[in-house]
């Protein structure tokens, strides 16, 4: 039987400063965004080990 090993780590919470919504609109990184979006779909997520 295999134990699980218990790192003691807690998740971390992050929060989105709401002074970013005002780029929301404006485009920025169009192409950056587009190929990222599309790795995504394509290729997606790499594994994490627990």
């Amino acid at each position: 039987m295999k134990k699980t090993k218990d790192t003691g780590k807690k998740p971390i919470i992050i929060k989105v400063d709401k002074n970013l919504d005002k780029y929301l609109t404006k485009g920025l990184f169009k192409e950056k965004i587009n190929k990222a979006n599309h790795i995504l779909k394509t290729v997606g997520l790499p594994k994490f080990e627990n």
